[in-house]
């Protein structure tokens, strides 16, 4: 009876003493998508097979789309990761819309890009504009970020 007290509390121990942790892969349940008043961001299981398999890297696919009432036009999409062994986050991509063909940009996708498996953290910040209330077109810069956690 003893030996079987003593095998419980030492198995017990261990367990306090050294915790089980696993490594998940990043933003696995997905799809995922968070959404404000003005944006619904949508990551999703790549759209494409163009990329070549790597350990320790998922891919994915990203939908921004414009879900407000104003005129807007899209300036800029940045994705950043973060990474356990560095205090700062890495760029994954940047997309700047051709302003010059596409007048009122309101919704971008991105079929592809790499995540590393240890990220916990995705962050994608839109940079765009408004029309101005004055019928002047475009002309301050608004900014709203999306964190998707692990």
């Amino acid at each position: 009876m003893k030996f079987i007290k003593a095998f419980i509390f030492t198995t017990i121990l261990s367990f306090l003493l050294f915790p089980i942790s696993g490594m998940a892969s990043s933003l696995e349940k997905l799809p995922s998508s968070e959404k404000s008043n003005q944006w619904e961001v949508v990551i999703d299981k790549p759209k494409s097979n163009e990329h070549t398999p790597k350990p320790d890297v998922n891919f994915y696919s990203m939908d921004i789309k414009y879900i407000g009432d104003e005129k807007v036009k899209i300036e800029r999409v940045e994705a950043y990761r973060d990474d356990p062994n560095s205090s700062f986050d890495f760029e994954i991509f940047t997309v700047t819309p051709d302003l010059e063909t596409e007048k009122d940009v309101k919704s971008v996708g991105h079929q592809n890009f790499p995540i590393f498996t240890q990220a916990t953290k995705l962050k994608v910040i839109v940079t765009w504009t408004k029309e101005g209330e004055d019928s002047s077109k475009y002309k301050r810069n608004f900014r709203e970020e999306f964190i998707f956690k692990q």
